[in-house]
């Protein structure tokens, strides 16, 4: 699991604890704590024991951005499968479980999935499947529109490290740029399934926020 977190220290035990909630538990979780002026590195710390089998592995760096931060937590994993979490969002306790499953099943190179967005009036579902279904080609819409919420990915890491990582001279729109890379090739299999198993945070603080910069 990769979580990129600055300034994070009023969510990241929210975060953590939705890892230990996980029926299915990952090997080891990779924060990099991109340079906060908070105590965001020391409360991850403190949530090694609260993680069961998992290993945690906190590292600090220098303020670089999130793309900057996901690639340092993945050239440090040992496993083959990658997960992406950010430090202000959480996951459902059946996420990994059923992710692993539709990979393997499928084949496939990444799986994603449908998210929860948490609004004052309540959670709304965010309907990614019917994005990967508007056309005979998935790849088509998710270039021109982008589907894949990257708190919902599984991909391999070498596919990742192949493609170069994230493009850490972009402002915004990493996550975005990595999976066309990843999937640009047709024989690189990849679906999106239509169940919320993560809940998105609006934050202002967040790692991911400026949405001009992205478009």
């Amino acid at each position: 699991v990769i979580i990129p977190a600055y300034n994070a220290a009023g969510t990241i035990t929210r975060a953590l604890d939705s890892i230990a909630a996980q029926s299915l538990t990952p090997a080891e979780v990779i924060v990099v704590d991109d340079g906060s002026e908070d105590t965001t590195a020391a409360i991850a710390e403190s949530m090694a024991g609260a993680l069961g089998a998992a290993k945690l592995i906190v590292i600090r760096q220098p303020n670089k951005g999130a793309g900057a931060a996901r690639n340092r937590a993945i050239q440090k994993a040992t496993q083959p499968v990658l997960a992406f979490l950010d430090a202000d969002d959480e996951w459902l306790p059946a996420k990994l479980d059923r992710s692993m499953a539709v990979m393997i099943e499928g084949d496939y190179l990444l799986v994603a999935h449908d998210y929860l967005d948490v609004t004052p009036d309540g959670d709304v579902h965010v309907d990614c499947r019917r994005r990967f279904e508007e056309a005979a080609d998935p790849y088509v819409p998710l270039y021109l529109k982008g589907y894949i919420p990257s708190i919902s990915v599984l991909t391999r890491r070498q596919a990742v490290l192949d493609a170069g990582g994230f493009d850490e001279s972009l402002r915004n729109a990493q996550d975005f740029d990595l999976w066309l890379k990843l999937l640009a090739d047709p024989k690189a299999r990849f679906t999106l399934f239509g169940e919320a198993l993560a809940r998105y945070h609006h934050s202002d603080g967040s790692i991911m926020t400026h949405t001009e910069r992205r478009i």
